[in-house]
Parts: structure tokens; sequence; C-alpha cells
């Protein structure tokens, strides 16, 4: 109990105030809260006569009127306080009850169960699958775990085929697989090599005057100020170190926090980002201090009884013992999901700084994870991926498998393959759009891991996993801004309409989508993946973080009618760790090149330093209409220039190669292609064909985005419900008045008076991405 006060009585009244709020307090019984199946009864008033007035600390399963949401099948139970504060007369008390609600019974009701079919290796040890994957009679395509008769470790003696059976976890429902043996099985594989590169970040340098320069800077001059020995704090205390006077961190990294740790490790490769897009030198200065600080913990760690060797965090081992153990969240919150933040971290350091000392750390602490991973049993590690959020590991899985492409160790690969995810992994395999359901950002990083490990070795499974699982999301799993999800998670396909709320578009998850389409189209160039890139980057990404150098950034992009944004600047959850580094990789995809072309990808003011080639491309953009593009080129050389024609680009384009008409029919994969021999001063032109279009949501039609070329257009109103508006393409341009005066690019709607400007622009006004055209 905490928060007692008094107004204005006097001694005696305020006695029996405080009395009759003791009493209340101590009389209210709200029954067994250990075990809550149903809504809770929350009285407004209490037995001697307090007002009662109730907040819960998450509405997605305890609403502040009792109603309660039980967490669906295979997501645990959930502990939400629940705060009660009461009043008599001028005394105000406050308590806090801990409500555990459990999760649902499995009722689920299947009406296919879509074939398992597997091929093993004579002679040696095979896992069937933790899961099948499975309709169920609502038409929702999930994958549900199984349990096999006689367990799911075999060894085939005989070649041919075998059918084994087992049931649906917590059900009846019977399920089988078939097993094609032979006594050998070879591995479809693919060259690994990048059909283009990415230009290193120094390359590439923003122009000033736009809002990709100014998110930029933000982020350099909010880096500067960090305080070096609070990102520390948790890792020195947890070590047995002096914390050198520092105060303690705040929000998700709080000391009594169990993800602490994380947002060290996304500090770590901002700092690494930011380096290696301005090349300050007091930002270098700080990585190394991190990272020499980092050496010095991890060698604390060792020297203590109870601690492995190479071990980093910023608290004890106990959570991985936990895990173990299958305890769920919010018992533990994902212990390897933070290891991943860190591991990233010190290699983004080692690749853009070239820090060794950081690779040290990595590489011992790759080893700790494969010691304590490669002894544990096939079912234990199924079960703890499968987990939700407790099991959550973020990339781990990459950064092993990246580490292996650097050390060479074959440990580093087992341990990223031990992370292999049954439940994500077996209906990509499939190429099943089954990730209705999942917690986005838990297993969007898992398909990097994935195209990771095919990079590693080859194998052509994993590239395939890592396409067809992008392809999903981008056609059918996607909002208008490009993110992703609903309250973190994904829903079925094709469903976007019916979940438009304040929670949607989890940042992170654009994060990661945008890491995936990047690594994808180094070896498929079309534009399809730099349309996708485009459309999240300038428009969620972009739109995410605070106009002020505070490195606050939103953690979801409200979509309902008059949604707000909210920037996390000392909550330092998932988002703001990932909000750190993303406005210091803007420059990541602009421009690809191999051995005889250079691609435009992304229309993006900037300048191009093509050292190979001693060339210089200078890309500009008109401020107004970002369908004018301009290119000039400083130096001279043979070469093709592939520029990318966008999915928004209409019918009346034109260009112009030094003031004179040219050919700009694209090519198949989306690229307008000018070959030439380049001289010094030769500039090209574009005309974009850029106007108003509507994008409409898959599952309701009526429910549309108004956008302007690259920009999804947010209209400024505080409007509770969905704004119905008069909207035809046939006479969308006739309908809104193009303004220029306070915002660059801005349409009003003529006939509602209601301003259109990019959600990127939108700063704390309330706001509608989605309105019902009627």
């Amino acid at each position: 109990m905490k928060k007692s006060f008094s107004l204005g009585h006097d001694m005696s009244t305020v006695k029996e105030d405080e009395r009759i709020v003791k009493k209340d307090i101590e009389t209210l019984y709200l029954g067994n809260l250990a075990t809550v199946e149903f809504d809770l009864r929350l009285p407004r008033k209490g037995k001697y006569g307090s007002k009662i007035t109730w907040t819960s600390e998450d509405s997605r399963f305890l609403h502040d009127d009792g109603s309660v949401t039980r967490p669906k099948y295979g997501i645990g139970k959930r502990t939400v306080p629940l705060h009660a504060t009461f009043q008599y007369g001028g005394c105000i008390k406050e308590k806090v009850y801990e409500v555990t609600i459990l999760e649902e019974k499995n009722k689920i009701q299947v009406s296919r169960i879509y074939p398992t079919r597997l091929k093993a290796e004579l002679g040696r040890t095979f896992y069937l699958p933790a899961v099948a994957v499975v309709e169920t009679v609502e038409g929702e395509v999930i994958s549900h775990a199984v349990d096999w008769e006689q367990g799911e470790e075999r060894s085939f003696e005989e070649p041919g085929s075998v059918m084994i059976q087992g049931v649906l976890k917590d059900t009846a429902i019977p399920v089988s697989a078939e097993v094609w043996t032979a006594a050998k099985l070879e591995r479809e594989m693919m060259d690994t090599a990048p059909a283009m590169n990415s230009f290193p970040a120094g390359a590439v340098i923003l122009k000033p005057g736009t809002a990709f320069k100014a998110a930029q800077d933000r982020s350099l001059a909010f880096l500067k100020e960090v305080n070096d020995d609070q990102m520390l704090y948790n890792f020195r205390a947890a070590a047995g170190l002096d914390t050198c006077g520092a105060p303690e961190m705040t929000g998700w990294d709080s000391p009594d926090c169990l993800l602490r740790g994380h947002t060290t490790g996304h500090y770590l490769s901002a700092l690494a980002l930011c380096y290696a897009a301005t090349g300050d030198e007091d930002i270098k200065q700080k990585a190394e201090y991190m990272i020499a600080s980092l050496e010095e913990c991890q060698l604390a760690f060792a020297s203590q009884p109870g601690f492995h060797g190479g071990f980093l965090s910023g608290y004890s081992e106990e959570q991985f013992d936990l895990l173990e153990q299958f305890t769920r969240y919010p018992e533990i919150w994902a212990p390897y999901y933070t290891l991943h933040k860190i591991f990233a971290g010190l290699l983004d350091c080692y690749r853009h700084l070239r820090n060794s000392t950081a690779l040290v750390i990595a590489d011992k602490l790759g080893d700790w994870v494969y010691h304590r991973l490669s002894r544990l049993s096939n079912r234990v590690l199924k079960t703890m991926w499968g987990m939700y959020i407790a099991g959550e590991f973020g990339g781990i899985n990459e950064s092993l498998a990246e580490l292996y492409t650097i050390t060479h160790k074959p440990e580093h690969l087992a341990a990223a393959r031990l992370f292999d995810n049954d439940r994500l992994f077996v209906p990509m395999r499939a190429e099943i759009d089954a990730i209705g359901g999942l917690h986005a950002n838990q297993h969007i990083p898992q398909i990097i891991g994935a195209l990771k490990i095919f990079q590693a070795t080859g194998e052509k499974e994993y590239y395939d996993m890592a396409r067809f699982f992008w392809q999903a999301v981008t056609s059918a799993h996607t909002y208008s801004i490009g993110g992703t999800g609903e309250g973190e998670m994904f829903q079925q396909p094709g469903r976007i309409g019916e979940y438009l709320s304040d929670k949607t578009a989890e940042t992170c998850a654009s994060y990661n989508m945008l890491k995936l389409t990047k690594a994808l189209f180094a070896y498929g160039p079309n534009t399809e993946y730099m349309d996708y890139y485009e459309r999240t980057m300038f428009n969620h990404i972009l739109a995410s973080c605070d106009h002020k150098p505070t490195g606050g950034s939103t953690y979801f992009m409200p979509l309902a009618p008059a949604g707000a944004k909210s920037f996390d600047v000392a909550g330092n959850t998932c988002c703001h760790g990932t909000g750190l580094e993303n406005h210091l990789k803007y420059t990541e995809a602009v421009y690809f090149y191999d051995e005889s072309d250079l691609y435009v990808n992304l229309f993006v003011p900037s300048t191009l330093h093509w050292r190979e080639r001693q060339v210089k491309l200078m890309l500009d953009v008109d401020t107004y209409n970002p369908g004018n593009v301009s290119l000039r080129m400083e130096g001279r050389g043979t070469f093709e220039l592939k520029i990318r024609r966008p999915y928004w680009s209409g019918p009346d384009c034109r260009m112009e190669i030094n003031g004179r008409k040219a050919d700009m029919a694209a090519d198949s994969k989306g690229y307008i292609c000018v070959s030439r021999d380049w001289q010094d001063g030769d500039e090209i032109k574009l005309f974009l064909d850029c106007r108003l279009r509507l994008e409409a949501a898959p599952d309701r039609k009526e429910r549309v985005s108004l956008a302007y070329g690259p920009y999804i257009l947010a209209a400024l109103s505080e409007a509770k419900g969905y704004l119905r508006l008069p909207l035809r393409e046939e006479s969308l341009q006739e309908s809104f008045i193009k303004e220029t005066e306070q915002h660059e690019i801005a349409f009003r709607h003529v006939a509602d008076d209601v301003l259109f400007i990019p959600l990127a622009h939108v700063y704390h006004e309330r706001y509608h991405v989605y309105v019902d055209r009627v």
C-alpha cells in the first residue's frame, strides 16, 4: 500500500477518513486471483463508504471494469497488476492486486490437417516435427503441437515408407506423418554469392534539408549525450563490479526488470551504425569504451562461482536455467532475446569499427551458447522455442551463423541450428502461411537467422523459407504503411481492415522486415522488394521517431481513428532499442551494385561515392513532388544505370538525359535501364507520374488509405469514428486542393475541409490513416 495524504481536514476527521479507507481495503475480497477464468466483479464503493477506482496495467487481458480476455491457448497464463485507488474524504490509498489469468482451454476444431511428408536417412537419429499444420473450422491455418506415439526420436534401418501416428497436443485428434527412408539424402544446395552488393554506410551521404537527414542528425545528437556508464550499470552490477556512480537504467532495463541489458546491445549497434554513417570520432570513442568495459564484465563473470566461461549479460544465468524447465512469461522474459541484442551489438562494432575485442567477446559468448544448448534434448529445445515470449530468442541464430562465417568454428554454426523452431519452420518449408496467431517480432528475426544459415552453408531450404515468409507477410499481413501485426500478433491472411487499433504495427517488426528485405534483394534484384522497402521506410520507420533529439520512438503506430503517436523516451522498450538504430540505416538500400550495374532503388536525396569506379552520383528529389527526380554524374565510366520504376508511378512518365527525351521502358524486374559511357556532368531527369490514389484494405474495400507517390497520407482530425468521405478513383484528383504553405506535401479535401499530410510529418496531432469512402 502507498500514497496516503489528506486535504483541509482537522486531525480527528483525517484519522476517521483513514480508518474507513483501511477497513475497506481490509474487507474487500475479490476471490481467488491466482487462477482467474471469468470476469471480476470490481465494486465502485467499499463496504464502509470509500470510493474505489480501478486501473489495469494490461488491458489486453484485464479491463478496468473487470472484464477478462483470457490468453489464447498456447500463450500461457498472464499476471496483470490491478491498481485499486480507495478514497474517503481527504484520504486516498492505493493497493495493487496481482491477477493471474489462465490461458484458454484447447477448444480447437479441425477441418483439415495438412500432410506431413518427411525424408530420413538410414542409421541416423531422426526427429519428427514438433507441430502439424492444421486448418480450423473457422478457416484459420495454424501450426499446432503434436504428441507422437513413442516420442519424436526415431532411427530407421530399412528403406521405404513408414507411417507414424500421433495426436494433436491436448486433444484426441489423430495426426500422421509419412516418412520416406533412404541410405543417403542429399541436401539441395544453392550458390551463396549474392547477385549484387550494397555500399558501405560511409559511401552514401544523406543531403541536408530532408526529413531523413534530420532524423539521422537527431540520432547523432542523442547518442552523444547518452551516459555510457548508465548503459553499463546492469552488466557491472551483475558481474560484481563498481557501477561508477552511474544512475540505474529505467523501464525495461531497470534493475528489477527481466529484460535488462537489451537496450545496451542496441546502443552498441547504434554507435557502430552512427560512426559508419557519420565518421564522428566521439561516437567511435564511446563504442570503444563500451566494448572495453563489457570485456571487463565478461572476465569478472568467469571468475565468479556459479557462472560458466564466456557468459555476459545484465543478470545471472538463472533465467536460462528456468527456461530449460519451461517456465513461462512473465516469470521469465526471453533471455536469449536479450543475449541476441548483445551479440548483434558486438558484431556490429566488429563490422563497422573493426574492433577486435568485440569479436573476442562474441567468440567466447558463442562458445557459452553452444556448450549450454548442445547438452539439451531435441524435445527440450523445440519446446523452449515454441513458448510464447519466454522462448523468444530474437535473431540469435543470425548472430551465431554470422559469427561462424568469421571464426569458422563448427560449434558456432551448430549453435545457430539449435534454434531451428518447428512451429515456424515446418509450415514455411511446406510454403503454407500459418503465421496467424504468432507473435510477429518473435518470429521475423528467426527467418533472418534462417537466411544467414543459408549464407553460411548454401542449404537452399533456408533461403526458400525466408523467401516464402517474406512473400506471405508482404502480400497478406501488411498495413498500407508497411507495418504488420496487431497487438504484436500476426492475424490471419488478409485481415487488415478488421484490425485497426491503437496497437497496430509494432516498430520492431518493420525494423526486422526491412533487414530481411534488404538481404533477400541481394539475391533477387526485383522491384517488389524495394517497393515494399520504400513503403515501410517512408511511412513507418521515418514516422516513428520523436521530432526532438530524445531517442524516442513509437512502440505501436496507431491506425485506429484519431490515433496519436506516443514516443518511448525512458521506457527502454524493444522498439526504443531498434529505434536507436533505425534512423542511422536510411542509406543502406538506396544504391546497390554488381560488376557492371549500378542500381538506384530509393529516391532519397543523397550523394553516392562509388570509389571503385571513381564516380559520384548525386540524387535529388523535388520537395513538393516526389515524382520529380534528378541524377547527376561526377566522373566517367561505362556501366548500366538501373533505376527502379516505382509501383506508384502512373502511365504518364518521361525521362530526359542531358535535356533530351530518352526511353524509359522497364525491364522484367521493374528497372529502367540506361547503359552508356557516362561523362562528367551527365544528368538524368525523371518525371514520374505522381498522383493521388486510394489503397483499400483487402477485407474492407470501403476502408481506404489516401496516398501520394511513396507517401501514405494521414487526415488530421480528432473525430472518434472513421471519417466518411466521398472518394472515387475517377475524380480523386479533382476532390483535393494541394497546399504548400504550412506543409511541403498537403492536400485538402474540398467538400469536407479535411487536411491530409504524410504520416511521417505528423507529430502530436491526432490522425486517420484509414477512412471510409462513401
